[in-house]
Formats: structure tokens, sequence, C-alpha cells
């Protein structure tokens, strides 16, 4: 796929390199699929080395995602590890680091110390990957990550002539990179967060009229959160009860979902969740991060606070 890709790009032909010279990054939250992602990466690569499909070829790792790449903080993989890594397969989180970073965000990649005064973060990060001798680079990342691996292949090709190949992989378990139907990591932790549902459910047995609130990732997207709950409600479905204990499904179910695309009549929730608690003892509530934080952010620009945003201008959760 990324030969095709390269061949069609009228400046750049692979039959004319002697070595490609490849680069990844992953940047953003993480995911369960970051270091699996990179193991495959290498391996695609490698194969085409082996295969003769490419003559030569180095693989760079850029650590913490964007801010390595400005800093220039990288390093490459030996080839006698290349089949090694295989074991990321294996591990969690990102072998080569996250961070958050915008690219476009001129003002706070200069006081952060990314990029000097008066030189775009943009350029920067341009002129590392040629001078890395980078042809292509992997952006490992979700929405803002590929929003801003976007604005990057976009300046490469208007100031650069595009010699520098920016190949975006959707990961994000928030599945809102349109419009890609499935983002790397977002079933699997619905499913692995079904399973520590399922194991933190039976604290509603601990004392009388328990609240469990099981928080899911999600500022603008209820997908973990509707997905969660239903892998959770598979696993439910295949539990079988005894008649007569207090411990049943009804105890055990979801009694509500809060999703950002949805507006809470909070008073209207606490009435209905009130009788749940009184009928079964315990009440279980699904939400998202981002669930009731629109309403939360009108009331306070309503009022005239100032509502606090990170680089990307995304509402604070602290």
């Amino acid at each position: 796929f990324f030969i095709k890709r390269m061949n069609k790009r009228k400046h750049i032909s692979i039959e004319n390199m002697s070595t490609i010279n490849v680069g990844m990054m992953t940047s953003g939250g993480l995911a369960p699929c970051l270091s699996s992602s990179v193991a495959h990466l290498v391996n695609y690569w490698s194969a085409a080395k082996k295969e003769g499909k490419i003559a030569g070829l180095t693989i760079r790792m850029y650590r913490d995602g964007y801010k390595g790449m400005l800093l220039g903080d990288s390093f490459l993989v030996p080839e006698e590890t290349w089949d090694q890594c295989e074991v990321l397969h294996e591990l969690g989180g990102s072998p080569i680091g996250n961070s958050r970073v915008k690219l476009t965000n001129i003002k706070d990649c200069v006081a952060r110390g990314f990029a000097p005064e008066g030189v775009s973060p943009l350029e920067v990060a341009s002129q590392q990957l040629m001078k890395d001798e980078i042809n292509i680079i992997h952006t490992i990342g979700g929405d803002d990550t590929n929003t801003q691996a976007a604005e990057l292949s976009k300046y490469l090709l208007e100031k650069h002539n595009g010699k520098v190949i920016v190949i975006g992989m959707p990961k994000t378990v928030d599945n809102d990179v349109y419009p890609i139907k499935q983002t790397f990591g977002a079933k699997t932790a619905a499913v692995q967060g079904a399973v520590f549902f399922e194991n933190v459910v039976s604290e509603s047995s601990a004392n009388p009229r328990m609240l469990i609130i099981h928080e899911c990732m999600g500022r603008d997207s209820g997908y973990l959160t509707a997905a969660t709950s239903f892998e959770y409600r598979e696993l439910l479905n295949k539990k079988k009860f005894v008649n007569g204990f207090s411990m049943n499904a009804k105890s055990r179910d979801i009694h509500a979902v809060w999703i950002p695309e949805s507006s809470i009549d909070i008073e209207k929730e606490g009435e209905r969740l009130k009788k749940v608690m009184d009928e079964y003892g315990n009440v279980n509530v699904f939400i998202s991060e981002g669930s009731g934080v629109h309403d939360i952010v009108a009331e306070m620009e309503a009022a005239g606070s100032e509502v606090p945003r990170d680089a990307f201008g995304q509402v604070l959760h602290d």
C-alpha cells in the first residue's frame, strides 16, 4: 500500500532510491495498539527489504511524538534488532513515548522551548526530518495527531516540494477519526473496560446503597462509553444467578449511560436513579469524561468565568 502511494507522487520514485529512511512517532493519549503498531510497521518495512522490494532501509524513532521531532530527539533502530521488535505486540503503552504538542500553536511551542521565537514549528519539524534524511514519517495518533500530520504534510508539499511523505495512522479509543470506521485500539479498549467493570461491579455488595461510577475516555465522543457498555452487557448476559439472593442481573446491570452527545437533566436523572437505588440497593453509571462539559462551559462563559484550555484549545477537565 505504502509503496503504491509513494509511486503516485511525481517527484518521488522508490526505484531511484538506494535506501528508504523511515521515521515513526506516537502522539496523544495512550491506546492499546501503539506498541503493536510500531511492531507491525517495523515488520512491514524490514520484510520489504528482505523481499528485495527496496534496496536499503533505515528506521528512526522520534521520542515523545512531535516534541522529539522538534527537538531532534530520536534514535535509529539497529537492523539486527528489527526481528526482535515482534515482542512489542505483547507490551502496552508506547515504546517510544507520547506527548501533546500542536505544531500550529506557535505560542505554545515557543513557550515550551520546542521552537525559537519567530520560526514556525512546522518549519522546525520539516528541517529536522530533512536533516535526518527521512523519506517517510509515520505519525501514529488520534484526531489531534493526524490533524497536525495533515498540516505538516501540506507544509512540506508547499514549502519543500514534498520531500517527506507523511502517513497518518489512526489510533484512538474514542473511535472519532472520520471517515475511519474503526480506529486502532477502540475495540480492545471497550472489551478491556468491560472486563474491568465486571470485577468492579462486585463492590456493589460491599455496602448498602452503593453508587459505582465507571468513567471512560471520551472528550467529545461517547463511543467508548457506549461500546464498553455493550461489551459489558454481553458478559452479563452469559452469567447465571440464584433466585432469592440480592445479587442478580438487575443489580449488576448498567443503570445509566451518560455521553457528551446528549444533555443530562441531572434532577430528573437523580429522581430516576434514586428509585433504582431503592429497588436494587445500588446504582451503576457509565459516563464519558466529557459528559456534561458543554453545559458547564456554557454556564461558565455566560457568567464571565475563564475556561481553562490546553494547547489544542480543548477544555481542561482537571
